[in-house]
């Protein structure tokens, strides 16, 4: 099977978040699947396949489990999809196990952006064990401490800036907030940010061992936003860049749109650039199964 290795909202080489893409030419076995994203250890694999009616079928798969909906792999689907002919600039549709994704992929396909998405921001939870996840102190928080989500649940911790070097990857600190702090049992990772704009500098904390800290989220910045807008004026739109990640992980870049409908609620988008590290055949004959 034909293999990438892409980079997804990165600001240069060596940046963003890495994704695997295997293009399958018919269905995967799940647990082959599962198994090669383990073996590939990055943040997130997704399979894709020609589909029906112009759609593009995607499967995405951490090392650990498979996701509904996850931002950067979404975006780094789209943008392959075209570049290997599976689907033409313009809006791809992408069928996904949560449902129909779009994204916009300009000519180039080296840039794309996730169709509006509903996001939902819970009321304030009990901030301490939530610093406390991701290595801070308690009272590190500087506004409410929200769980957001336009797919994928993850909980806003605002802080300072001089406080956000300071986070430290806890993944099984994470893991356990969901069952140790009420409103955040749908959580899957910590979004830790500075409430600045136009720029707002972020980590992002998973509770998976072999990718702990996560260099570019794209779920999580569009949890971000929908903090953001929850906290300011009802009628404001607002256009940003979340910039998260370290120096030693590579600095991902992702512009994000959230504004608020009448009749659906806070509406966010993320996008960004998409560039090839690497590509080549993935080498599976009878023994896959100890792929």
């Amino acid at each position: 099977m034909e293999f990438k290795l892409v980079e997804v909202f990165g600001s240069g080489p060596l940046t963003g978040g890495p994704l695997g893409v295997v293009l399958c030419d018919t269905a995967c076995d799940d647990a082959l699947m599962q198994r090669l994203a383990a073996r590939l250890a990055m943040p997130e694999t997704v399979f894709l396949r020609g589909g029906d009616d112009g759609e593009v079928d995607v499967r995405i798969f951490t090392p650990y489990v498979e996701l509904d909906f996850a931002g950067h792999p979404l975006v780094g689907a789209a943008a392959v999809a075209v570049q290997q002919g599976l689907a033409t600039p313009g809006w791809v549709a992408m069928r996904t196990r949560g449902g129909i994704v779009r994204a916009r992929v300009g000519p180039g396909a080296d840039s794309a952006a996730l169709e509006e998405r509903p996001c939902q921001v819970g009321p304030p939870v009990a901030p301490d064990l939530v610093c406390e996840a991701v290595g801070l102190a308690p009272d590190a928080a500087v506004g409410p401490v929200r769980l957001a989500s336009a797919g994928l649940g993850f909980v806003c911790l605002p802080v300072s800036a001089a406080d956000l070097p300071s986070a430290q990857a806890l993944p099984l600190e994470v893991a356990a907030l969901a069952g140790r702090v009420p409103g955040l049992a749908d959580v899957f990772g910590v979004a830790v940010f500075v409430p600045r704009l136009p720029e707002v500098r972020s980590r992002v904390f998973v509770p998976e061992p072999v990718c702990a800290e996560d260099p570019a989220t794209g779920s999580a910045a569009l949890a971000v936003a929908g903090w953001l807008a929850e906290q300011g004026r009802p009628e404001e739109s607002l256009a940003f860049d979340v910039v998260q990640g370290t120096a030693e992980l590579g600095l991902a870049r992702m512009r994000v749109n959230v504004r608020r409908q009448a009749d659906r609620g806070l509406l966010a988008s993320v996008g960004g650039g998409v560039r090839t590290l690497f590509q080549g055949r993935l080498m599976l004959d009878g023994t896959a199964g100890r792929a």
